[in-house]
């Protein structure tokens, strides 16, 4: 008789049993494991830069890269007035997630001219675990290049053909 209900009992907490033996993996998307989207962060940065807020978005950029962001974006020399910011694309670098490539397209114009101009960055987005936040690595040769002056050729400039 006591068999029986041992046997009966332990037939009934079997499944409470197997419940406690879920792989540790599936408890990695619950809790401290998570890794929070990339896309909030990436446009509340992209959002900060386009508005002039500089010092805010600075605080995403990678410590290595922020002299040089401040050189480019500062808010009182700045060549760059933004008209328009849009993520185009994201795509994650990593198996886990913790990195993201984002392509994003600016338009701008630098006064005393008007005319708006366009690029396209690559910005690498990394998730900090310590830090528990998103950090980006910037591609600032697009901007550089911005800045330099057009390559044109030197001498005189052909006359147009005859029609």
């Amino acid at each position: 008789m006591a068999l029986r209900r041992f046997v009966l009992c332990l037939s009934l907490a079997a499944p409470l049993l197997g419940g406690c033996a879920v792989p540790v993996a599936i408890f990695d998307s619950f809790g401290d494991n998570v890794i929070p989207d990339v896309d909030p962060v990436s446009n509340a940065y992209n959002q900060d830069l386009r508005w002039g807020r500089v010092r805010q978005a600075s605080t995403a950029v990678v410590p290595a890269q922020r002299e040089k962001f401040f050189e480019l974006f500062d808010e009182d020399q700045s060549t760059f007035h933004f008209t328009s910011v849009e993520v185009l694309s994201s795509a994650p670098r990593s198996i886990d997630g913790r990195e993201v490539d984002v392509l994003v397209a600016w338009e701008y114009y630098s006064p005393p001219a008007l005319d708006e101009r366009k690029l396209r960055q690559k910005q690498t987005w990394r998730y900090i675990d310590l830090e528990k936040r998103w950090e980006v690595e910037l591609d600032f040769e697009v901007f550089e290049a911005a800045l330099q002056p057009a390559l044109r050729p030197r001498g005189p400039v052909p006359a147009s053909p005859a029609r």
